[in-house]
């Protein structure tokens, strides 16, 4: 697994705004994931979803067609977090051919 680190601030709020870019090779089956802070900081109560439960879904799921693993990782943050939702949940999942 690699994690690439957050490079910039949020996309589109600014008309201007300088980032860096970076390489990371794909491979045929290796899982593309993006996601925003949303997604691990749901929380239920004083404790977060995170980053461990979201590496440990997408490894769960990982087999699935990537088309069912977006709904099955927002399914899980939704119910750790019980509904009570007060970020944006983005996550975007792609596989490489």
């Amino acid at each position: 697994m690699t994690r690439l680190e957050a490079t910039a601030t949020v996309i589109g709020a600014f008309e201007r705004w300088q980032g860096s870019a970076c390489r990371a090779r794909l491979y045929p089956g290796d899982l593309l994931v993006v996601f925003s802070d949303g997604v691990t900081e749901a929380n239920s109560g004083e404790e977060e979803f995170g980053e461990a439960r979201l590496i440990a879904g997408l490894r769960e799921n990982s087999g699935r067609p990537v088309a069912e693993i977006v709904p099955a990782i927002l399914d899980s943050v939704q119910r750790f977090s019980a509904g009570d939702q007060y970020d944006d949940l983005t996550l975007l999942a792609a596989r490489a051919r």
